[in-house]
């Protein structure tokens, strides 16, 4: 089968990393796959496997040749490069950068035929895949919990969403969330987990000492930005440091977050017990090595890191959000905690102050269920095939 992707852009995100994954899977199992960005980053190329195929609504090439940005205006010296970029500006406002790109996409696709279309965001429009790519099956991936999106924000996608012959889940709870709220899609609307490489996360664990301090290392592994919830883990730290408990957060990610999460660390003297580490193309050894997982969102759709985090034998201590409870057994697993400031700080609080109990949460049996990507696949085929 013929496989088109739809996702907004390859970037270092959750749902793009499992993309990875899923689309491996499909290649492995002999379907064609191409991936189509909106917005060409192809930050992950390189991971997928090399019968994948690549395109991009707006390309590199399309965004170099029809848009500029007012900066890049301001900080052009040689005028005739200035009036370029000025006439490049006009045509992205009054043409549309992205109407545009779309319609010479859909002229593109116009002649070409696939088994499967896939929106595979839910911030993604499926508006250019349901009238523009023609496909056998359409189907929707949601990787969020609807009810922490804003009121109505899914509002306009749902007619097409209903037209689609299938939406995807990654978590039970996520499905709850959206058929409570969308009644009309409860039909047409199905679970199936993330796919996850265990053999490529166990073997990219494999490394040279990562951290430098003797203290309990804790890691937090996502992009800095306010889902995250790492403004409110910051306030949880400097207290637990007032009490004089010993260990050292790091985070790996980046994002709008960065800023503000820098400011309150230089604040608050926070340096030595919270350590920011940017983005690492592999953050696997750094899970393999930290003595606590630790998910401190505000909202998720079924978190990526923290099977992550098992699949490593890693102690998690993780705030109740969607599909949490289909990785995790609290008490064997990890922690589940409540979803607050007076949640984590507990949880934290207990876990250092019975540090004895690192090695019990770090029992990672009892999670086919998650794991299997066999089963998944099948059961996608078997949707499909409905």
């Amino acid at each position: 089968m013929r496989f088109l992707i739809h996702i907004p852009q390859l970037i270092y995100g959750g749902a793009e990393k499992v993309l990875v994954n899923f689309a491996n899977v499909l290649v492995e199992h002999e379907h064609e796959v191409e991936i189509l960005e909106t917005y060409e980053k192809g930050y992950l190329k390189l991971q997928f496997d090399e019968r994948v195929t690549f395109n991009a609504i707006c390309s590199k090439e399309y965004t170099n040749k029809y848009y500029a940005s007012l900066q890049d205006i301001k900080s052009e010296r040689n005028l005739i490069c200035k009036i370029k970029k000025i006439s490049k500006l006009v045509f992205s406002k009054i043409v549309g950068y992205r109407a545009f790109a779309e319609k010479l996409a859909a002229k593109y696709y116009k002649d070409k035929h696939y088994d499967v279309a896939i929106n595979y965001l839910e911030i993604e429009d499926p508006a250019f895949i349901m009238h523009n790519i023609d496909a056998g099956k359409y189907i929707q991936w949601i990787h969020i919990d609807a009810l922490k999106l804003k009121t109505g924000e899914l509002d306009t996608f749902i007619p097409l969403y209903k037209k689609m012959d299938a939406v995807i889940c990654v978590a039970k709870t996520a499905r709850a969330s959206l058929c409570g709220i969308y009644p009309s899609l409860n039909n047409n609307t199905y679970v199936i987990y993330n796919f996850f490489d265990i053999d490529n996360i166990k073997n990219k664990a494999i490394g040279t000492s990562v951290y430098e301090t003797k203290s309990i290392n804790i890691l937090s592994v996502g992009r800095m930005v306010e889902q995250k919830g790492y403004l409110r883990a910051l306030k949880v730290i400097k207290r637990l440091k007032g009490e004089g408990y010993n260990f050292t957060w790091y985070i790996m990610g980046d994002g709008g977050d960065r800023q503000k999460i820098e400011e309150y660390i230089k604040e608050h003297q926070l340096e030595k017990e919270v350590r920011l580490l940017g983005l690492k193309d592999n953050p696997y050894p750094y899970i393999q090595q930290c003595d606590l997982f630790f998910l401190p969102s505000l909202y998720e759709g079924f978190p990526t890191v923290t099977i992550e985090a098992k699949v490593l034998g890693k102690p998690v201590l993780a705030t109740e959000v969607s599909g949490i409870h289909e990785q995790l057994v609290s008490g064997k697993h990890g922690l589940i905690v409540e979803n607050s400031e007076k949640g984590i700080y507990e949880g934290l609080k207990y876990i250092l102050g019975n540090p004895e109990l690192l090695k019990k949460l770090s029992d990672n049996s009892g999670m086919n269920n998650v794991l299997d990507n066999e089963e998944k696949y099948n059961k996608l085929i078997r949707i499909m095939e409905r």
